[in-house]
């Protein structure tokens, strides 16, 4: 038995790809496994992947047809012998060779379930390690044992290591959404161990500004379920901060829903009817979340908008849009 798996789901990740898995072969602790379960790429990861594993006996590749980066997970904790397993995205990468080993280490001296670190972000050439308020849960600022039921965080569940028969005995794995299927996974996992190890090292580097989500109706849908497994969640289990939390992230993600159908919109508007403003009242008594203004916004952004999208700005009258090419400062700015 290895003692980490780590689970990689591979798709059209060319450029990074190397990098990624250097960051994991070359780490301080020998004895992992690693899986890499390509999700129907068409460019040259398959390739890569092949390489890789025929360079390095610890590699296990699966190749399957697309099926989205939560089903992929989910065959890599099928395949995984590891007595932990941690989950890397095949864009991202370990800022430190010996990330794994040290995550192991004080979860076995800590005798605990999960163990994880600090958050980074790689912007161009520039590592950010801070983070505003709703992402303060990325950064710890020293190292110790935390309960959930004090922490209630939902983002950033790659740089934590989870033991493997913990997840198997409590039948955990990520929900089949196109989008937003890790925090649920990583709030049901937390909740049920109730307790994990922090330490202040920062264990992952998330790549950002080259990932842009194609909107479309799958992703809508599975954004508006994994809200919603959030949101019932922690009502059901008295969890305030994560109800505000994920009420924060429907904020964040409302671009997501200017381009879609009547369908979408009508799963949406269910889910902002059945939010419940007074169970956070008394934690959160200067919060304001206005259901009708959101579904009216909706519809205006659904008859008419104009906004920037990377080189072209466009134009969407009654669900159509129209594309025009921006001037070459402008796009480059």
């Amino acid at each position: 038995m290895a003692k980490i798996s780590v689970i990689i789901p591979v798709f059209n990740v060319e450029e990074y790809l190397e990098q990624c898995l250097e960051s994991v072969i070359n780490q301080t602790l020998k004895d992992i496994e690693i899986i890499l379960i390509d999700d129907g790429s068409t460019d040259s990861s398959i390739n890569i992947c092949e390489k890789y594993r025929k360079n390095d006996n610890r590699i296990k590749f699966i190749a399957q047809k697309n099926q989205g980066s939560g089903a992929a997970r989910n065959r890599g904790l099928d395949t995984a012998n590891g007595e932990f397993v941690i989950f890397l995205d095949s864009d991202d990468f370990y800022p430190e060779s010996d990330i794994l080993e040290t995550l192991y280490n004080k979860a076995k001296e800590h005798n605990v379930k999960i163990c994880g670190g600090s958050f980074s972000e790689l912007d161009n050439d520039t590592i950010l390690t801070k983070f505003p308020e709703d992402n303060s849960g990325y950064v710890f600022a020293q190292d110790g044992l935390i309960e959930y039921a004090d922490y209630q965080f939902d983002y950033g569940y790659h740089r934590f290591i989870y033991n493997l028969e913990f997840l198997k005995n409590n039948n955990i794995k990520f929900p089949d959404y196109r989008r937003f299927q890790d925090p649920p996974f990583f709030v049901k996992v937390m909740f049920a161990a109730q307790r994990f190890y922090a330490i202040s090292k920062i264990t992952y580097c998330l790549r950002i500004k080259h990932k842009m989500v194609n909107w479309k109706r799958p992703q809508q849908i599975g954004l508006i379920n994994g809200i919603k497994d959030n949101l019932d969640f922690a009502k059901e289990h008295n969890l305030k901060v994560l109800y505000y939390l994920t009420l924060m992230r429907l904020n964040q993600h409302s671009t997501a829903f200017f381009h879609t159908d009547l369908s979408v919109i009508y799963e949406l508007y269910k889910l902002l009817k059945s939010i419940d403003i007074d169970f956070i009242k008394d934690k959160f008594p200067d919060f304001q979340f206005n259901r009708c203004f959101c579904v009216l916004n909706l519809i205006i952004w659904r008859i008419f908008s104009l906004k920037n999208i990377g080189c072209y700005k466009v134009l969407t009258v009654l669900g159509m849009s129209f594309y025009f090419k921006r001037n070459r400062r402008k796009c480059n700015g």
